[in-house]
């Protein structure tokens, strides 16, 4: 009798064991850890990217890139444009950075083709595909809420 017991309470110790490895498992799948958000020089690098996509004119290029959120970077880009304003020659520069939930944002400052000063916020967030810029048409001024 005690032998029937001993083996009864090796299967629910089995059981019980596969049990919770699967329900941890499943955990671990159902909900993916976020991924880190961007270093500062990992911003900079997209900030880079995007820099000679505009000193080459490249407006299309940018927008259908992974660096940038096709349809917010298209108005950004027709916005600029009825503004009449185009990217300077020089790389604006980095004068703050703030780390909200969603990324890295860096602080710029730079002056436009027509030389007109501007302050602008480019956002880079990390997703599944890699780095990308929510707010790449950095001559336009775009200012991030809080």
């Amino acid at each position: 009798m005690a032998e029937l017991r001993v083996q009864r309470l090796a299967r629910w110790t089995c059981a019980a064991i596969v049990g919770l490895s699967l329900l941890v498992g499943a955990s671990a799948l159902a909900e993916p850890d976020e991924p880190p958000p961007p270093t500062r020089a990992e911003a900079e690098a997209v900030l880079d990217d995007v820099v000679r996509f505009a000193r080459a004119g490249d407006y299309t290029g940018l927008c259908e890139s992974e660096l940038a959120a096709g349809g917010v970077c298209r108005q950004l880009v027709d916005s600029a444009r009825q503004s009449g304003w185009s990217p300077g020659p020089d790389r604006p520069e980095v004068v703050g950075m703030s780390t909200p939930k969603s990324g890295v944002v860096l602080h710029l400052r730079g002056v436009r083709a027509d030389g007109t000063p501007f302050t602008s916020d480019f956002e880079v967030s990390r997703h599944p595909r890699g780095l990308h810029a929510s707010t790449p048409v950095y001559w336009s001024g775009v200012q991030l809420a809080g």
